[in-house]
């Protein structure tokens, strides 16, 4: 179905938050097609069918219809995808509906062009279902239009929280580096999986070949990275690609500031860490492409952030006391993913 996609793209575009239509008197709503109620907002059957739909579609066109039986790591220990993600539409759909209570006050409504295209959005969605899908869930127009307006006002507010911020990085901590690390191990891994340290000797004959092999790179110029790797069975030497923080996790404070300073091209002198010897070989101090892409994302988990922040302190307003285990109707909400409502 065409309209799962364009609505995906709405619904999703809000850090995948998701939303369904409430219903401001309970007493008009049908007990059995009540999925949960958060805050003011009775959340139908009708209106958890329409996004969880849209996400059902757009998995099973990415991974196929089998991704819901498959396991998956979460806090709690290993669960199944089905159930993680009926518990990710719950959430999502609450994320939606505090947003939009914050809309007036943030003074944000949606333009007349606007509502012409969530009107268009609905219109074809609705146009998509069966007749049994309507009757089974009793979704009208009206519902679908509400959803879809909701998600644009959602985003809208969104957009404007990230934009009263400033989220700064600089180059430096955003840059990348690619280099060789030509490492001289001093420790061996056992067959069960601990570690070994080398002898005080056996270190010292590591210590003895990483000097020489620096003496070699300096003196002969047809020795390469890879001749050296292969002369002295280098197990664990390899070319990475790091950011500063990545260095630092990796190599410490010291050793990173080492790698960083050398150009394009140098190679250091030997450096100890807690895994051996070392001599490291700059390829590019600062990969341009990947340094934009690295500052992307660390500007997109910074705001990330802080919109966690934010939406936390707006939810507890919104609902505190709302609690998924026991306020939603599982019974309703466990016949997702659908396949004959």
């Amino acid at each position: 179905m065409q309209i799962a996609k364009r609505m995906t793209a709405l619904v999703l575009s809000v850090v995948c938050l998701l939303c369904a239509m409430g219903c401001d008197k309970r007493e008009e709503v049908d007990s059995a097609q009540v999925v949960y109620e958060y805050g003011d907002e009775v959340i139908t059957f009708g209106e958890y069918y329409i996004y969880a739909r849209t996400v059902q579609e757009d998995y099973e066109e990415t991974y196929g219809s089998g991704i819901w039986s498959l396991e998956v790591s979460t806090d709690e220990g290993k669960s199944r995808v089905d159930n993680v993600t009926i518990q990710d539409i719950i959430y999502n759909i609450n994320r939606v509906k505090v947003l939009v209570a914050q809309a007036e006050d943030m003074e944000i409504s949606l333009s007349d062009k606007e509502r012409t295209e969530a009107k268009n959005v609905a219109d074809t969605f609705y146009a998509g279902l069966t007749e049994k899908d309507i009757e089974k869930t009793e979704i009208t127009p009206e519902i679908v239009y509400q959803v879809v307006e909701e998600n644009m006002l959602a985003e809208e507010v969104y957009q404007q929280v990230l934009a009263e911020h400033e989220f700064e990085i600089s180059e430096e901590e955003a840059r990348m580096t690619t280099f060789c690390d030509m490492v001289f191990e001093c420790y061996s891994v056992k067959q069960d999986g601990s570690v070994e340290e080398y002898t005080d000797e056996k270190k010292a004959t590591q210590l003895e070949k990483a000097n020489e092999a620096l003496a070699t790179l300096a003196t002969d110029e047809e020795m390469t990275y890879e001749m050296i790797v292969d002369k002295y069975d280098l197990e664990y030497a390899a070319t990475y690609t790091m950011s500063r923080t990545e260095l630092i996790e990796e190599y410490g404070e010291s050793t990173t500031s080492k790698i960083l300073s050398l150009a394009d091209g140098e190679v250091s002198v030997v450096i100890e860490s807690e895994y051996g010897y070392h001599i490291f070989k700059m390829l590019q101090s600062k990969d341009e492409e990947l340094t934009k892409k690295n500052k992307e994302e660390i500007i997109e988990q910074m705001q990330k952030e802080y919109f966690n922040g934010v939406f936390e302190e707006w939810s507890k307003k919104y609902d505190s006391r709302f609690n998924y285990q026991e306020d939603v109707n599982m019974e309703l909400a466990n016949m997702f993913p659908f396949s004959d409502v």
